[in-house]
Formats: C-alpha cells, sequence, structure tokens
C-alpha cells in the first residue's frame, strides 16, 4: 500500500466521537452524493438523446475525425450512489443550516468549502469564485464544522 492510500485510509477511519474534520467530511461526501444523483430536465418528459445521427451525420463525423468522440459520449455510464450513501447525505446535507442558521458567514463557508472538497478543489477555489481570502473561507469553514460537532455530540447523533 502506498503512502497516499494509506492516507485516505486513515483520513476516512470513523472516529469514537463527531469532530469538526469529520464533520468537514462527511458534508464534502454528501456533496459528491447529490452530484451523482441523476436529474430530471424539469419537464417532466423522459430523457432521450438529445439528437439522432443520420447514416451521413456519421460519415461526416468519420471523416472530421469526431466519431469516436461521439461515440464515447453515447456509451458513457453513470454511476449511481448506494441507498447508504443517499441516506448519509440526507442526514448530513441538514447540519449547516440546522446548526449554523443565525451564523450566516459560517453557513455559507461551510457549505462552499464543503462543495469545494466535494470537486477536489480547497478553499483558494472558493476565495476565487466568490471573493475574500482562501484563509478567511478555511477557518470559517473549520469553526463552522467544529459547532456541528458539539452539536452533534450533545443530540447524541451515531458517528459514521
Amino acid at each position: 500500500m502506498d503512502a497516499l492510500a494509506f492516507a485516505d485510509e486513515l483520513l476516512d477511519e470513523t472516529p469514537s466521537r463527531w469532530s469538526g474534520p469529520h464533520v468537514g467530511r462527511r458534508l464534502a461526501e454528501a456533496m459528491r452524493t447529490l452530484a451523482m444523483l441523476p436529474m430530471g430536465t424539469g419537464t417532466g418528459r423522459a430523457i432521450w438523446p438529445p439528437y439522432v445521427y443520420e447514416w451521413d451525420d456519421l460519415l461526416a463525423q468519420q471523416a472530421q475525425g469526431e466519431l469516436e468522440r461521439t461515440q464515447a459520449m453515447q456509451n458513457r455510464i453513470r454511476l449511481l450512489p448506494s441507498s447508504r450513501e443517499v441516506q448519509r447525505m440526507e442526514i448530513a446535507i441538514c447540519w449547516p443550516a440546522e446548526h449554523l442558521g443565525a451564523k450566516d458567514h459560517l453557513l455559507r463557508a461551510v457549505n462552499a468549502v464543503a462543495l469545494a472538497h466535494a470537486l477536489e478543489r480547497d478553499a483558494g477555489w472558493v476565495a476565487a469564485k466568490r471573493g475574500g481570502y482562501a484563509d478567511t473561507w478555511r477557518e470559517r469553514h473549520d469553526q463552522g464544522c467544529d459547532i456541528i460537532a458539539i452539536g452533534l455530540r450533545s443530540r447524541r447523533v451515531p458517528v459514521f
């Protein structure tokens, strides 16, 4: 096992009680799960391919070298989250609003940095998108996760 895989395994080990960093990991996991859920078009209709290719279209794509890319897009597989992942997402996604509702600046930081982590980005990405300083976003995220962890411990929420 290489050092990176070992570090990831240690980071995802379930602690005996809620901590700020563990809350942050579960929130990022919830954001990743949410992104994996299939989203409809909002029209109530079935989702069909955007268009159908005729034989002439396929020949033209082959001549331009685009046929392989088109076929790869048509044959991609979308992995869906398990029911356990969805259940954990439904629980965790509410934590910022439940525990930080009165502290709007912390709530926004927790959600923004959790989303960034879910997208494999950092607080610097949040600062570039929303303004401010990466250190401020990170500190507010950590402070908000600590407050959520205290609330989860006081309510005796089982650690997952």
